[in-house]
């Protein structure tokens, strides 16, 4: 599969739209709107094996360069809760793998 098609970049896009989603609508629960995107993140780690790490790391660079323009609060919050529960979870992982 091509750089720029990896599953990384799926995801990357899903919270950017997630991010919308979000933005604009002010009824939209952030919680269960957050763990959905980490549930999607699960199910692409537990349907192969591959660099776990390095997948949530590119999706993690992606959307902090997505962060970094985002004006909106909504949509700054949003992604910079899933970049946080990212690498929440890129750490325990790795503590995983570890031990």
């Amino acid at each position: 599969m091509r750089h720029e098609f990896g599953p990384y970049v799926q995801m990357g896009t899903l919270a950017e739209q997630m991010a919308t989603h979000y933005q604009m609508d002010v009824n939209l629960e952030f919680e269960p709107h957050l763990a959905h995107y980490m549930d999607e993140v699960e199910v692409n780690i537990k349907a192969d094996r591959f660099d776990h790490v390095g997948f949530m790391s590119k999706i993690c660079d992606r959307l902090n360069v997505t962060l970094e323009t985002a004006e909106e609060p909504r949509r700054r919050e949003f992604l910079s809760a899933v970049v946080t529960a990212l690498q929440g979870r890129i750490d325990r992982y790795s503590l995983d793998v570890a031990q």
